[in-house]
């Protein structure tokens, strides 16, 4: 079983990884197109259709990074910039990479805490698994 330490997951933009993230996820889904008809016996039948994607990631805000921080997710967001982005672990495991678009971006803090973003992003086009 090649189990791995979560820790090694990231959310690049154009590479380069995003600063202090804590948590990561990529979700895939797939519209279902329904095809029933009255032939089907009373049971729904369906057909894929449509498949879309996301990434998101949360973590600690910090301006100082080399890496991709808040500043740059504001300015993608901002410019609705079109991003390449990669879901990957550091290990050299699975590697998937789209495009896609900042859709969601949160900046809070509470009093005695840590700052803390979150960021999620829509893909567009093909996603690829290397």
């Amino acid at each position: 079983m090649a189990v791995f330490n979560g820790t090694n997951l990231g959310v690049y933009i154009g590479g380069t990884i995003i600063a202090a993230a804590q948590d990561v996820s990529l979700s895939l889904s797939a519209e279902m197109i329904d095809i029933t008809t009255k032939d089907s016996a009373a049971f729904r039948e369906l057909l894929p259709g449509l498949r879309s994607g996301s990434m998101s990631c949360n973590g600690l805000i910090d301006f100082a990074s080399a890496n991709k921080d808040t500043i740059d997710l504001w300015s993608a967001y901002e410019g609705r910039s079109l991003l390449s982005l990669k879901f990957d672990d550091t290990g050299g495991g699975a590697e998937f990479t789209a495009s896609g678009y900042i859709t969601s971006l949160e900046l809070s803090g509470g009093t005695e805490d840590t700052a803390t973003f979150s960021a999620t992003f829509e893909l567009t086009g093909t996603i690829s698994q290397a």
